[in-house]
């Protein structure tokens, strides 16, 4: 289950690249939402510059949730 703080970040572009990657992968949304999330997270805690971190995150995720597959 998200916390506030990650329902709170998947407004937006963060639901929409949610909704696309379940879409893609054909995987439930709240698998793809767990990885995308932890992806976000060590990206963001890391970086100075944050302006890709939502593209990279996604193709981080859709790496390891193929790789699950």
């Amino acid at each position: 289950m998200a916390s506030v703080l990650q329902q709170q970040r998947l407004t937006g572009s963060h639901r929409a690249v949610v909704d696309s990657l379940a879409r893609e992968l054909e995987l439930p949304v709240e698998q793809v939402e767990s990885v995308y999330l932890s992806e976000v997270t060590k990206l963001e805690s890391g970086a100075r510059v944050k302006t890709f971190v939502s593209v990279l995150a996604a193709g981080n995720a859709r790496a390891k949730l193929r790789r699950r597959a």
